[in-house]
């Protein structure tokens, strides 16, 4: 099975790309020949470079990850509202399918320097529908049921980030998740299957967040995706071994729906 990891991120050395003054925190490099040895043992062939919040709008490292990986790879950018047109036509030439936002409220302490603001989508969203670029947005997903008649109306795919962000110890019963999984069965909301262990407290086994993916999946396997999380750039708590985590995926997902969320619902989403 060609699995596509749809969530990892390329870090250079600090002192060959700054990042920014004003982020949350300071990530360890890592390489795309990291990232390499590490998933195609795997079965990972294909992937989806994300841009993290600390280089902000700054996609240089990114779209030199993409060239460097030679047509296995698309990306996912960041860009602030007044971005140029030349500018969003340059990042689809160089594979890039869609911009990465974020949706907190004031004072959550999850709300990272460098993301560009959901307020910004709203400017930008007819130049990405023309392009064929969709909006990943980084949230918690009890945030959702006031969002939810904006994402409704979206002409472009929305990508929820790592789950929905929830804490997993709130199970699958409370309205952010209902909120998720409605707008998963509606359209025209997608979900990642990710960064498990930025929401659960139970590492390594993640207990807690089984009902969630298994809520997830019920709703809509067609609207899931999968992706690694690598390097796990968690700013807190031990990271995980991503083997784990994607026997994880294949443990809790029936294997004909896990073929479907790791391989084709990707290859639809970023026309890989």
């Amino acid at each position: 099975m060609d699995i596509v990891d749809c969530h990892f991120h390329v870090i250079a050395p600090v002192e060959q790309s700054p990042m920014l003054p004003g982020r949350s925190y300071t990530p360890a490099p890592a390489s795309l020949g990291d990232w390499r040895a590490t998933l195609s043992p795997l079965g990972v062939t294909r992937g989806v470079v994300v841009q993290p919040s600390f280089y902000g709008t700054d996609n240089r490292v990114l779209l030199a990850a993409l060239e460097e990986g030679q047509g296995a790879l698309v990306g996912v950018a960041a860009v602030a509202a007044d971005v140029s047109d030349a500018e969003l036509d340059r990042l689809v030439a160089a594979g890039v399918r869609g911009v990465r936002m974020a949706h907190f409220e004031p004072g959550d302490p999850r709300a990272m320097g460098g993301f560009v603001r959901l307020q910004a989508f709203d400017a930008l969203e007819e130049r990405l529908a023309e392009r064929g670029m969709h909006l990943q947005l980084f949230t918690d997903s009890r945030l959702l049921p006031a969002l939810a008649a904006r994402l409704r109306r979206s002409t472009v795919p929305v990508v929820i980030d790592h789950m929905g962000r929830t804490p997993a110890r709130l199970g699958a019963s409370h309205e952010g998740i209902r909120a998720l999984a409605q707008l998963m069965r509606e359209g025209p909301v997608w979900v990642k299957l990710s960064g498990i262990a930025n929401v659960s407290d139970a590492g390594p086994s993640h207990d807690d967040a089984r009902a969630v993916h298994d809520a997830l999946v019920a709703a809509a396997p067609d609207r899931l995706v999968w992706g690694s999380d690598w390097p796990h750039t968690k700013p807190a708590g031990s990271r995980p071994r991503t083997s784990a985590l994607l026997q994880l995926f294949r443990d809790w997902t029936p294997a004909p729906i896990a073929d479907q969320i790791s391989a084709d619902n990707a290859a639809r989403l970023y026309r890989l």
